[in-house]
């Protein structure tokens, strides 16, 4: 009897023992389970698998073909360094960061737009995870995790990572920028502020204006570093710093001082940049100076024509950025009542829930992709949160560096004008305040202090309110734009009567808008209805007759219908616009070929090959009137050369050439 008691109870304590051990070991799963690592594995899987639907439902519409018309431009110049062109002349109109960009996917997988927006996708998730060591190192875990899926989750970052434009990336090294920082404070390791300077210079390549941060880091460097390294580690560090800037800037610099003479690394775009936000017609929001185009490189280079003329001299892109930039600055002298209110304008739109276009409306975009249709997290919702974040963090020695660079960042901005995708550098660090709100505002819910609750509450309400309320106006958007560049992107994609019908829509919201006049003539001119194109492109001459492209593209039209004299007129024109502009030579040598003037349209044909060297239609038809000159030999000179740059040249002058190869 005793033996089985005591099997009984060896059995049972076995049980028991077994119990225990699969306790312990489940408790033991759910606690690794629970990490913040595996948190924020799942918050990565989590981003990575939106972004990715995201890309494939975009990718049959606009947005994925370029409905942004900067992509336009990103793409020519990263296809001109691909070919060996490193000082093109139109370089210094643009930053260069993002073409470069282009330029190493596209020499890596091949001239493709989805490599560049999936590894777009790649890396804006992981940003996540970059966004949660920021966080942790400023506040806790918890507050890290809360951020990376807010990240995760926000709708407008999402959608940039479809489009051939920087805000990624300009997102991804600004917080890799940032965290650097973190690293050698939390390493005391004064060598790594060089990695900082470097990753800083790449941003300000990508967002000049970030520059501004700059002259804040001091602040970071000298008050919350001084303690914990000395004054002697934070001096080399920050000379550090500015040696990594100034090393990846110095390439820019002798790029532009290639192609202008001039020591700078900042594109030219500047000068228009601060003019179109401080001016007596000024709205805070991106415009365009009557005569000036909207167009990106077409905006720069109609501000230096209107420039001249008002200047009465010849400038170069540099000169006239200056002019524009002190012409904002006359502004602001002049009229110091208007500038205030206009900045604290600028200020509240800012802050404001409206994602302002530049040229893509993200809200009129969203359309195209049905997984908007899931309520994502949007500005309005996020930032009252990030103030009353800021706010709580003001008086913590260790959020000095989050807040200078918010600071400093929302003041870069407001100097020139608000939109969304100049303000979309800021969101990673607005989503940690906003995320530090959240944890603080729970532990007042556990703490049950109803004081402090209530006075929360009110504040948050208040601030919800005050940004998401729509006053008068301040739900309009550049939607004529955003039509245009509908109309532009169907165009090329060959949908011609969906391109009539968003063209249109433009005209209807802004009759005077150039760009949609010349726009809506392509298509007429793709259709064939000749007459009709002609009609569009004298109306946006109307609106601005010093775009020498709309000019010559009027003088292709009356080439099509055999009004030589009248194209001849208008490519002149062109050229006494733009004497550099090479297609308008290449096409006013097209009308003399026409009308049988063969030394003039070869005189044509060179100038054009001297500006630019690889114009393929001019090497062509180069050929062509070689050929009817019996030049036998140039003709087939410059039809090899059209068969090295493109890979074939025009049947009808191969055939022709047969004989005398």
């Amino acid at each position: 009897m005793r033996r089985k008691k005591k099997k009984q109870i060896t059995k049972s304590s076995e049980k028991n023992h077994a119990k225990k051990t699969h306790s312990i070991d489940k408790d033991g799963l759910m606690n690794k389970l629970l990490k913040p690592e595996m948190f924020l594995i799942g918050v990565f899987i989590l981003a990575l698998s939106i972004r990715l639907l995201y890309l494939k439902q975009i990718i049959s519409t606009p947005i994925f073909h370029g409905l942004a018309v900067d992509v336009d431009k990103c793409e020519s110049f990263a296809f001109q360094i691909l070919n060996g062109n490193y000082t093109h002349k139109d370089f210094i109109y643009l930053s260069p960061f993002y073409p470069f960009f282009l330029t190493l996917v596209y020499l890596v997988c091949g001239q493709n737009h989805f490599p560049v927006v999936l590894i777009q996708g790649i890396i804006d998730s992981i940003s996540c995870i970059v966004i949660y060591y920021i966080a942790l190192k400023l506040f806790n875990k918890k507050v890290g995790i809360t951020a990376a899926f807010i990240y995760a989750c926000y709708g407008i970052a999402i959608f940039y990572t479809g489009i051939l434009l920087a805000p990624t990336m300009v997102i991804f090294f600004t917080l890799l920028f940032i965290a650097s920082l973190l690293v050698a404070e939390d390493k005391k390791q004064v060598t790594i502020f060089f990695i900082s300077g470097v990753l800083f210079g790449l941003v300000v390549l990508a967002r000049p204006n970030i520059i501004l941060f700059l002259f804040f880091l001091p602040l970071w460097f000298f008050n919350v570093l001084k303690d914990k390294l000395g004054i002697n580690k934070v001096i080399q560090g920050f000379l550090l710093l500015l040696v990594g800037l100034i090393m990846v800037n110095s390439l820019i610099i002798m790029r532009n001082y290639s192609i202008e003479g001039r020591f700078s690394p900042f594109s030219v775009q500047g000068g228009i940049n601060f003019y179109i936000g401080n001016n007596p017609k000024a709205t805070g929001k991106f415009m365009s100076p009557q005569g000036v185009s909207m167009s990106p490189i077409d905006q720069i280079k109609t501000a230096i024509d209107y420039a001249e003329k008002e200047s009465g001299k010849r400038l170069t892109p540099s000169q006239s950025s200056l002019y524009w930039f002190f012409r904002g600055l006359r502004f602001i002298k002049d009229n110091p009542l208007d500038a205030f209110f206009l900045y604290m304008k600028k200020f509240a739109l800012f802050w404001r829930k409206e994602e302002l276009s530049l040229n893509i409306d993200y809200s009129l975009s969203k359309s195209f992709a049905p997984i908007f249709r899931f309520p994502f997290i949007s500005f309005g919702i996020m930032v009252p949160f990030a103030i009353i974040g800021i706010i709580l963090s003001f008086r913590r020695k260790n959020n000095i560096l989050l807040n200078l660079f918010i600071v400093s960042y929302m003041i870069s901005v407001i100097i020139f004008f608000v939109s969304a995708r100049y303000r979309l550098p800021i969101i990673p660090f607005l989503i940690i305040c906003s995320a530090f709100t959240l944890y603080r505002l729970v532990e007042v819910i556990q703490s049950k202090e109803i004081r402090e609750l209530t006075i929360f509450g009110f504040i948050l309400i208040l601030f919800l309110f005050v940004i998401n309320k729509d006053f008068k106006n301040s739900t309009a958007t550049l939607s004529t734009v955003h039509y245009n560049n509908l109309g532009k992107t169907y165009s090329e994609m060959g949908k011609l009567d969906r391109a009539l019908i968003e063209l249109k829509k433009a005209l209807s919201i802004n009759p005077y808008y150039e760009g949609a006049h010349f726009n809506l003539g392509n298509v007429y001119l793709k259709k064939g209805l000749i007459t009709e194109a002609i009609d569009e492109y004298k109306k946006a001459l109307e609106i601005n007759p010093n775009n020498a492209k709309t000019h010559t593209i009027l003088g292709n039209a009356y080439t099509k219908k055999r009004m030589l004299d009248e194209a001849i007129s208008e490519h002149k024109k062109a050229l006494a616009i733009d004497p550099t502009y090479a297609k308008a030579h290449a096409n006013l040598g097209i009308t003399y070929y026409m009308k049988r003037v063969l030394d003039e349209a070869i005189l044509e044909y060179k100038k054009a090959l001297e500006i630019n060297p690889n114009l393929i239609e001019a090497h062509n038809n180069l050929g062509l009137v070689y050929y009817y000159k019996k030049n036998y030999k140039l003709a087939i000179e410059h039809c090899d050369k059209v068969v090295k740059l493109r890979g074939y040249a025009n049947p009808k002058l191969v055939e022709l050439l047969k004989p005398y190869r």
